[in-house]
C-alpha cells in the first residue's frame, strides 16, 4: 500500500480528501487544512439498561409532585436528617395515585408497578444555572447563563453527559456483538453530549444526534434475520496503514487536523461495527405510523397527539431493549402536554406557576394548575407507558424493567429557574443495584432556600444533597466505579460550582460536598 491523498479532480476544486487502500478501496476523510498547499489553506457481564427523560421548566409544588404519606424512617447524613417512607398507592374511581402528578389509570398503575419505583426530592444544582438542557445528565455548560460568571465557567468546562459515559464504558457495554446504537436520543436534542471522538475522549464536547422520526429509529435498531450473506471486511481495515502513515508521518498535519482525522476514523469504524452486527430477536412488526405523521394542525395544543407521538418512540425503545440492539435512551420532552392557547407558554404558564392566585396581566391563567395537569399527562402518557411496557417483557430472571433504571427529571424545582429540591422519579432496580418502593426526602429542614412571598407565592424550598451525587449514584448503579468517571476533586459527576444570591448561610456546607462521591442513602441494594 502506498500513501496517497486524492484531492479534487480536473472537474474543479474539491475540499474532500480520501485514503486509498487495497482493491481500489477509498475512504473519504475530512478536509485537513494543514496539509493543503498554502494557497488552498488561505481560504459486562450484567446486562443493564438506562433511560433518562427530561422535561422543561419544572415549577411543580411539592404537594402536587410528592406523596403525602408520612416518612417513617430517618437518619443523620451529611450533617442533617434525611427521611424515607414506603410508597403507598391509593386507588379511587379507577385512578391510582401517589400524588396529583404521579397518578394514572389503575389498570396500568398497579401496586406491583409502584413497588418498582422510587420518588426522590431534595437534590440540588448548587448554583444559578436557571434554564438548561445538559444539566439533567451532568453537562452544566449548556445553560442560559443567568449567572454570567459561573455560567461562563461551566460553558468552558463541559463534560460528556452520563448517558455517553455509559455508552463508551466497557463495564456497561462489555459485549457489543448485538449493539446497533450505543445510545438513542429521542425528540429534541440538547440533553446528551459527548466528545467529538468519544473513544479517545478528545475533541470538543458536542450534542449527541437526536431523532424525531420513530420509523427511522426503528430501521436503525431492528436487524432482520441473518440471510447467510458473508459479512464484508471493515472499510477501516483496508485503509488502516494509509491512515497511520498520514497521521503519524506527515509533519505538516496540524494537531487540530490530526484530532479531526482521528474522530472521523472512529465514526467510520463504529459504522462498520454496526453493519456487521448479527442478532436474532424474533418476529417484530415494523411500525405502520411515524411519530412525525402526527405533526401539523393542532399538534401544539393537542395533548392526545403528543401522547401518541411519544408512545410510538416507547414501542421502538422496548423493541431495541428486547433485541439488545441498544441499552441507553434519552428523551428530551419539550411538548407542553396542554391545550393552553395563549401566546407564550413559557412566560404565561411556567413563569407564573408559583402564584397561588393568578395575577395581572393574566388573572385567568392558573399556572400551577395548568403545569400540574401537564406533568400528570407526561407521567401517565410517556413515563408510565414505557415503564409498564418494559415490565411486560420477560428478561430471563425478571423483566426488562427489573434490569433497567428509568429516570424522569425536571429542569427546575418548585420554582422555575431554581434548581433546588428537584424531583426525580425512578423505576427499575438496574439488575439489583437499587432498592425500590421508597419516597426519599434528602432536604435539610433546618435551612431555608426560598421562603416564598414573591407575587404571593407560599412554597418554601430547602436545600438538600447535590445533583452531582445523584449522577454519580446512577453511574455506580449501572456498574461503574467512581474512578471510572470522577473528574473533579469533590467527586460525584459534573462540575461542582456554588453560587446563589441568597447563599449567605451556606446552603451546601462541607458535609454535603464531602458526600458527593457516595451512593445516595436508602437507594443502594
Amino acid at each position: 500500500m502506498r500513501e496517497r491523498i486524492i484531492k479534487g479532480s480536473s472537474m474543479g476544486p474539491s475540499r474532500r480528501h480520501f485514503l486509498r487502500g487495497a482493491a481500489g478501496v477509498t475512504l473519504a476523510i475530512p478536509f485537513l487544512g494543514s496539509i493543503e498547499p498554502k494557497q488552498a489553506r488561505a481560504g459486562g457481564s450484567v446486562r443493564r439498561r438506562f433511560v433518562a427523560m427530561g422535561t422543561e421548566h419544572g415549577g411543580i409544588w411539592g404537594a402536587n409532585m410528592h406523596p403525602s404519606a408520612p416518612l417513617s424512617q430517618s437518619q443523620s447524613y451529611a450533617g442533617h436528617t434525611i427521611r424515607r417512607g414506603a410508597l403507598s398507592l391509593e386507588v379511587d374511581g379507577g385512578m391510582a395515585r401517589l400524588s396529583p402528578v404521579l397518578s394514572a389509570s389503575s389498570g396500568v398503575f398497579t401496586s406491583a408497578l409502584a413497588s418498582k419505583m422510587n420518588v426522590l426530592r431534595g437534590l440540588d444544582i448548587s448554583w444559578y444555572i436557571a434554564h438548561h438542557q445538559g444539566g439533567h445528565l451532568g453537562n452544566f455548560g449548556i445553560n442560559c447563563q443567568h449567572d454570567a460568571v459561573l455560567g461562563a465557567q461551566a460553558a468552558a468546562n463541559q463534560v460528556p453527559t452520563i448517558d455517553q459515559v455509559l455508552a463508551y464504558s466497557p463495564k456497561f457495554y462489555s459485549d457489543l456483538s448485538t449493539n446497533l446504537k450505543r445510545s438513542i436520543i429521542c425528540g429534541d436534542g440538547g440533553m446528551s453530549h459527548n466528545y467529538a471522538n468519544p473513544s479517545a475522549q478528545s475533541g470538543g464536547i458536542q450534542p449527541s444526534p437526536a431523532v424525531q422520526d420513530s420509523k427511522t429509529l426503528f430501521s436503525e435498531i431492528f436487524v432482520p434475520p441473518d440471510d447467510g450473506t458473508e459479512k464484508r471486511a471493515p472499510v477501516v481495515d483496508h485503509v488502516l496503514e494509509d491512515y497511520k502513515r498520514l497521521r503519524n508521518g506527515n509533519r505538516r498535519l496540524s494537531a487540530a487536523d490530526r484530532e479531526r482525522l482521528d474522530a472521523h476514523i472512529e465514526r467510520v469504524d463504529e459504522l462498520d461495527r454496526k453493519l456487521n452486527v448479527a442478532v436474532t430477536c424474533g418476529e417484530i412488526e415494523p411500525p405502520a405510523t411515524s411519530s412525525t405523521d402526527l405533526w401539523g394542525g393542532d399538534y401544539g395544543h393537542n395533548f392526545d397527539k403528543m401522547r401518541q407521538f411519544w408512545e410510538l418512540f416507547n414501542d421502538v425503545v422496548v423493541a431495541a431493549f428486547a433485541c439488545d440492539t441498544s441499552r441507553i435512551v434519552v428523551y428530551r420532552i419539550t411538548d407542553t402536554f396542554s391545550d393552553y392557547l395563549g401566546a407564550d407558554w413559557h412566560q404565561d404558564v411556567a413563569h407564573r406557576a408559583h402564584q397561588v392566585t393568578p395575577q395581572a396581566p393574566l388573572p385567568d391563567v392558573a399556572g400551577q394548575e395548568i403545569m400540574a395537569a401537564s406533568y400528570q399527562r407526561v407521567f401517565e402518557g410517556i413515563y408510565l407507558d414505557l415503564v409498564a411496557k418494559l415490565d411486560a417483557v420477560d428478561d430471563g430472571e425478571g423483566t426488562v424493567l427489573d434490569s433497567s433504571a428509568v429516570v424522569w427529571t425536571h429542569e427546575s424545582g418548585p420554582y422555575t429557574h431554581d434548581s433546588v429540591d428537584m424531583p426525580v422519579i425512578m423505576a427499575g432496580s438496574a439488575a439489583g443495584s437499587f432498592t425500590t418502593g421508597s419516597h426519599i426526602d434528602y432536604r435539610n429542614m433546618e435551612k431555608t432556600f426560598n421562603a416564598g412571598g414573591y407575587e404571593g407565592s407560599v412554597e418554601v424550598t430547602r436545600p438538600g444533597l447535590l445533583w452531582n451525587q445523584y449522577l454519580g449514584t446512577l453511574l455506580q448503579g449501572m456498574g461503574l466505579d467512581p474512578e471510572d468517571y470522577e473528574h473533579t476533586p469533590e467527586g460525584g459527576y459534573g462540575l461542582l460550582l456554588q453560587g446563589y444570591d441568597n447563599d449567605v448561610n451556606g446552603h451546601w456546607p462541607s458535609s454535603v460536598i464531602s458526600a458527593a462521591p457516595e451512593f445516595l442513602p436508602y437507594l443502594k441494594a
